[in-house]
């Protein structure tokens, strides 16, 4: 059996559902239960450096291009098309329009172009729609990562819940992984800037993340004198942000900072030095940050939308999505836990976090499709 992976997008980004796509591909191609699989990953331009390594069962296949709709639209699906494979798999987004095949499988991370159109680019919200309705249309089966997503695609998208395969996400090696090094934890602290204490709150900066709410209850508390700390907003930035900090007093911006982009061998600490974890989103298909800050110990304080109570279950401290007064309520709360209360918190959060495991999903993802 030949399965085709498309890996093309670990070339032009490096979000959440890269990191999927990452990560379920590199669990499939380890695992050695299966013999009779063999693997054919697409990359763009060039091998990514975690799939430099040989393996028996295999094949790379690089295809070159520039332009990103060009080559997703036209290049790529004239590429797959001259490519023999008994499934064709694309983890991080839906397969080229121009590609028609019943088994090719999608990952349709969530339906935010539906649920939340304002949040997106008007022009990628109309793209999205067209690719996700094409995809459950032309596809026997499609892939998601929360049983919110599935409910949703099922809903707008008209596809038989049985067609849907729920996939979590998991914690990197980083986080599954992680052994203290305080060399490592000094380099971060370095690298980053960062303060003695903070709150943190790591995604893309964009609207659909909600940090204009974060900064607000921040600035309203400082004010107030009920919080005496900093805030720290990791992550690349997005659009519609370039304001983020108007209209606030310089004693306040002085306390807030950014990292940019977090490289992975440093990111745990960045979770592991912070006093607590926020993660105000309006709208998530899954939610991987709160993940990974339970997984460190971090206390969280996430907003009840979407998938998030499904994702972070009773380890979390939840506020109503977009609603400042209880957001502000919720962060007053988890910093001035008694030491007690907070132990049994962060243990509650790493069990939690435990629950989520790409070997575990990989091998669901392969037995049940790739039959």
């Amino acid at each position: 059996m030949k399965v085709l992976i498309d890996l093309t997008s670990l070339a032009d980004n490096f979000s959440g559902i890269e990191r999927f796509a990452l990560s379920i591909t590199k669990e499939l191609i380890t695992d050695q239960s299966r013999s009779d699989i063999e693997f054919i990953l697409v990359f763009k331009n060039e091998v990514h450096k975690e799939f430099a390594a040989e393996q028996h069962n295999v094949k790379k296949i690089i295809v070159r291009g520039k332009n990103k709709l060009v080559f997703n639209q036209l290049q790529l699906p004239l590429k797959l098309a001259a490519i023999k494979a008994n499934y064709y798999f694309f983890p991080a987004f839906p397969a080229p329009f121009f590609f028609f095949n019943r088994n090719a499988i999608s990952a349709i991370h969530d339906v935010g172009c539906w649920d939340c159109p304002s949040k997106n680019r008007k022009y990628m919200t109309l793209y999205f729609k067209i690719m996700y309705r094409k995809a459950a249309l032309g596809h026997k089966n499609v892939v998601t990562v929360s049983q919110f997503s599935k409910n949703r695609i099922s809903k707008i998208l008209k596809k038989e819940p049985d067609e849907i395969a729920v996939i979590y996400d998991g914690l990197s090696n980083c986080f599954a992984d992680f052994c203290y090094d305080k060399e490592q934890d000094m380099k971060a602290k370095g690298a980053y800037g960062l303060p003695e204490k903070y709150i943190l709150c790591l995604s893309t900066l964009e609207p659909r993340k909600n940090m204009r709410l974060l900064v607000e209850a921040f600035s309203e508390l400082t004010k107030e004198k009920k919080i005496d700390t900093n805030l720290v907003l990791a992550g690349r930035k997005g659009w519609l942000m370039d304001d983020l900090l108007s209209n606030l007093d310089k004693e306040i911006v002085d306390r807030i900072h950014f990292t940019g982009f977090v490289d992975d061998n440093l990111l745990p600490y960045v979770y592991r030095n912070a006093q607590v974890f926020v993660f105000p989103s309006v709208y998530e298909g899954f939610g991987v940050p709160p993940i990974e800050a339970m997984s460190m110990g971090i206390p969280v304080i996430s907003s009840d939308a979407a998938s998030l109570p499904e994702v972070l279950g009773n380890a979390a401290y939840y506020f109503e999505n977009r609603n400042l007064k209880d957001l502000k309520k919720q962060i007053v709360t988890v910093m001035n836990l008694p030491k007690e209360k907070m132990e049994l918190t962060k243990k509650a959060g790493v069990e939690q976090a435990q629950l989520f495991n790409w070997k575990n999903e990989a091998l669901k993802l392969r037995d049940t499709l790739f039959r």
